[in-house]
């Protein structure tokens, strides 16, 4: 099927699910119908272990989506449609450079609409007669037709008290809404690899050439090769003693820290660990740097590869630490999403650490780490998508002497029905503005619907 009709279809699609709604089920049909059109159109995903890999993801996130909507879900969506459509157009580039693309995709529209023999199809030699086939079939009679209708209407009353009545209400919404999602299907069925990054993607290897691995030279030219190794040397057996002091020390301060006043020791502990995760991301910074190029293969690297490697399993005891403190701090305070994302970049240091310790032991590119982190990042904003965390962390947080109510009622969705439950079991009174917000949502037209909360009767 050719791009136009995909675009005007997928336009009009947009405009029927998407027209005076608030966001919901609306999203998740839309990016579901995407899929299976790609689907239909390219029967062979079918037998694409990956291709079959992201389209689960875009299933999962368009249920989860349509379950409870959150700006992770809808972000999860996008994300996870996107990819999906940039690994069917070319399945060998890149995680990282597709986000170049897509990111460049949008502000490009303004100038790609305009050139309408490329997302029109039009064959070369047909080409130069483009735009006067529009102009004569299209432009140049609707400005005819509407010159002498006016004409006419204007000159009868009976025509004009016709058109009076039957003349089309047309609000800025729905034209808002036409443009808007004309927009995103441009983008998306007219997708854009744009020359320049497929080049530099092209050059992306994962494994040094023969011709890396026999030029040695060193990362600057007024430094030699020997001095760089042990500079590297130097430089990782000082990280390593300071990162040993700071692993003792962080642990026995943490030891000794008593919960006290509540806002202090909330500060002091994400302070802490915000650190700590920088710490570990600038150790991943300098492994890239020592290990870009020649240093993975001259012959007296030992010392620094084992100082490396000592120095990458220390910030995992670091990390380790920061993880055991981030939960003795939920288990006094409770659950929230900040303390849910401290987990998060907690484990996302920790695989980048695997991944760094596994590019220098089989001498790897940068590149190497670079495209396994964008697909780790990748995978877990679709891990975080699919769970319903505001009522997960309700029912921990309830389990707990003190609750700060205000948390539960006005920072979280999708927790309702465990609230009621547990107001009715303590013999209380449910507050009317927790009813309100069911009602509300339970009254939206389906389109706009989340569908926990049809199950909260």
């Amino acid at each position: 099927m050719k791009k136009q009709f995909l675009i005007f279809i997928s336009t009009i699609l947009f405009a029927v699910l998407f027209y005076d709604q608030e966001l919901g089920v609306n999203l998740s049909i839309f990016a579901l119908i995407l899929l299976i059109a790609q689907i239909v159109i390219q029967p062979k995903l079918l037998h694409d272990k990956r291709a079959i890999i992201l389209a689960l993801c875009v299933i999962a996130t368009s249920f989860s989506n349509a379950w409870l909507l959150s700006v992770v879900t809808v972000l999860s969506v996008v994300v996870s449609s996107f990819v999906f459509r940039y690994y069917v157009v070319d399945p060998q580039m890149k995680l990282i450079s597709n986000a170049f693309n897509f990111v460049l995709s949008w502000p490009a529209f303004v100038a790609r609409i305009f050139l309408i023999d490329q997302w029109f199809e039009f064959k070369k030699e047909d080409s130069k007669k483009t735009l006067v086939t529009i102009f004569s079939y299209v432009i140049l009679p609707f400005c005819i037709l509407s010159v002498f209708f006016g004409l006419y209407v204007s000159s009868s009353d009976m025509l004009s008290e016709w058109y009076n009545r039957y003349e089309w209400n047309i609000d800025g919404l729905i034209i808002f809404t036409i443009i808007f999602g004309f927009y995103i299907s441009f983008v998306f069925w007219h997708i854009k690899v744009f020359d320049f990054i497929k080049i530099i993607d092209q050059n992306l290897k994962f494994n040094f050439t023969k011709e890396q691995q026999s030029n040695q030279k060193s990362s600057f030219n007024f430094i030699p090769l020997d001095f760089e190794v042990r500079s590297g040397i130097i430089t990782l057996v000082s990280l390593n003693c300071m990162l040993l002091f700071f692993v003792i020390v962080f642990n026995v301060e943490n030891a000794q820290q008593t919960i006290q006043h509540i806002s202090e020791y909330s500060s002091r502990t994400h302070s802490q660990i915000y650190l700590i995760i920088t710490s570990v991301f600038l150790a991943m910074v300098v492994v890239l740097f020592f290990f870009k190029d020649a240093l993975n293969f001259i012959k007296n690297n030992k010392w620094l590869l084992r100082l490396t490697k000592i120095w990458i399993v220390l910030n995992g005891f670091l990390i380790a630490s920061a993880f055991y403190q981030n939960s003795v701090y939920i288990n006094a305070m409770g659950l929230t999403y900040k303390r849910l994302g401290v987990y998060l970049f907690l484990i996302l240091c920790m695989i980048g650490l695997v991944y760094s310790f596994l590019k220098i032991h089989q001498k790897r590119t940068n590149y190497y780490l670079i495209d396994k982190m964008s697909w780790t990042i990748f995978y877990s904003l679709i891990f975080c998508s699919i769970f319903n965390w505001g009522n997960i962390m309700t029912n921990y947080n309830l389990q707990k002497d003190t609750i700060d109510w205000n948390y539960l009622a006005y920072h979280l969705t999708g927790n309702e029905k465990t609230l009621i439950e547990y107001y009715k079991n303590q013999n209380r009174e449910v507050p009317e503005f927790l009813l309100n917000r069911l009602k509300y949502y339970e009254d939206l037209p389906f389109l706009s619907k989340q569908l926990y909360y049809s199950t909260t009767k």
